[in-house]
């Protein structure tokens, strides 16, 4: 990662750690209270314990924004961070003998659904938040939980600390004895690193949204979650959800917001709310707080990506010379960096797409090219842009009559013969306009 993004909050490195042992270990000591304040784990004899896994510590640096209470208004909330050492006690789950034969579902939100959510905010004059789930693969349901909902079997998953932090395991009420060469950790509900961590997750965090906030799921994305209300012969859309694991993504009614950010911080804990202008699955969102036009975009990120350097490269060796075993991998890592760019760069896919078909053999002349589109996209930032479609008026007019729009949709599909085989590429633009009349499907209209 390091070789193709530039980041200051990324993995401590081992001199860091020995740097900051005194903050390490006091990080450690938190994670392990965590897990023993959400009951993800108790002490079993080791003797007759089956599915025993070993874990480890992820150490890495963080910005760390203020806790802010669900009922705080949009102009009360800060965004001051601090940069601060996160450890993360992470099983092993790819040791777990019963992890093929687990559903690792987890719930992730489509492009098109956080897209959605923009335009719709924007639409409605909403004001937009985000939030994350501290802690969330902790805060799952538990096997017995799982197993009275799907009727599947109790799991049985046990685990043995890292060398070095039996001390600090001491040093949580519970576990003051413990003994590990007699006992075993055993997890009551899953914790990180096992492969249902995120489904018992995404099963806790749906009772709450449907069952106590009435968010229903749309058919399209199940992450997609929208909540409407009745109004005189009239039906509104009051509040739009997304969900991309743990982190999430709101708009609607303020009140409506508001609840469900209650709602959820009831069960899950105090949250990390943003409002307006925040960093959401890797995508800066920036909203006027006048007109409610959103803007999206990755410069940020994409500054911190680095083209591929590499004796191969220089040695004047011909572009269709096979890329070593080295710089396969870093073509492959820059390749994802970039990937990730689709998000707001609709006019990169086309290359992004063609760069892809040589994942799995790319050539000298590959690279290059993966080079060229990187540095053409740090030179040429841009972003997807919302601005307002029904004017100023637009609030007043949505609860006076029934506004009038259409969707715009054009799609299509490419052929592109080469040498041994021809690959295809097809893809559509949605873009909403005003009016419903047979006119305004002909005319040229904002969107």
């Amino acid at each position: 990662k390091r070789a193709v993004i530039e980041r200051d909050d990324d993995t401590l490195t081992p001199n860091e750690v020995k740097q900051h042992r005194s903050e390490v270990e006091s990080s450690m000591l938190q994670e392990l209270h965590t897990w023993s304040k959400y009951k993800c784990f108790s002490r079993r004899p080791r003797k007759g314990a089956r599915n025993i896994i070993d874990c480890r510590w992820v150490l890495k640096w963080k910005y760390e924004h203020p806790t802010v209470d669900a009922t705080a208004s949009t102009q009360t909330t800060t965004t001051k961070v601090r940069r601060v050492i996160r450890a993360r006690l992470t099983v092993r789950g790819f040791k777990d003998l019963e992890a093929r034969n687990i559903d690792n579902y987890a719930g992730t939100s489509q492009r098109y659904s956080q897209r959605l959510l923009v335009s719709e905010a924007v639409c409605q004059g909403w004001d937009i938040c985000t939030t994350d789930i501290s802690k969330a693969f902790l805060q799952g349901v538990t096997y017995e939980e799982l197993s009275e909902a799907t009727g599947e079997p109790i799991r049985e998953v046990n685990f043995d600390l890292p060398p070095g932090s039996v001390p600090l395991l001491r040093k949580v009420a519970g576990f003051e004895s413990f003994n590990p060469v007699q006992e075993v950790l055993h997890c009551d509900k899953p914790g990180t690193g096992l492969v249902d961590a995120p489904r018992c997750f995404s099963m806790k965090l749906a009772k709450i949204t449907k069952g106590e906030c009435g968010l229903i799921p749309s058919t399209v994305d199940p992450e997609l979650c929208m909540k409407h209300q009745s109004r005189g012969s009239l039906i509104y859309l009051v509040c739009i959800l997304t969900k991309h694991v743990d982190d999430l993504k709101i708009a609607g009614e303020i009140n409506e917001v508001l609840t469900v950010l209650r709602k959820i911080q009831e069960v899950f804990g105090e949250l990390k709310i943003l409002w307006n202008d925040f960093t959401n699955c890797g995508v800066r969102h920036r909203q006027d707080k006048t007109t409610k036009e959103i803007t999206l975009g990755q410069v940020e990120y994409l500054t911190k990506v680095k083209t591929i350097s590499h004796p191969m490269l220089a040695k004047g060796l011909t572009t269709n010379a096979d890329a070593s075993t080295e710089l396969h991998q870093l073509y492959m890592s820059l390749l994802g960096a970039v990937a990730y760019m689709a998000l707001t760069r609709p006019d990169a896919v086309v290359y992004i797409s063609a760069l892809q078909r040589f994942n799995h053999a790319p050539k000298v002349i590959h690279v290059k090219r993966l080079n060229a589109l990187t540095r053409w996209l740090q030179r040429n930032p841009k972003g997807l842009h919302y601005p307002q479609l029904f004017g100023s008026d637009k609030k007043a007019a949505r609860w006076t009559s029934q506004i009038q729009y259409h969707m715009k949709v054009s799609s299509d599909a490419a052929f592109k013969k080469e040498e041994e085989k021809g690959h295809s590429m097809r893809g559509a633009a949605f873009i909403r306009a005003l009016g419903s009349d047979e006119s305004s499907y002909t005319a040229s209209a904002p969107g």
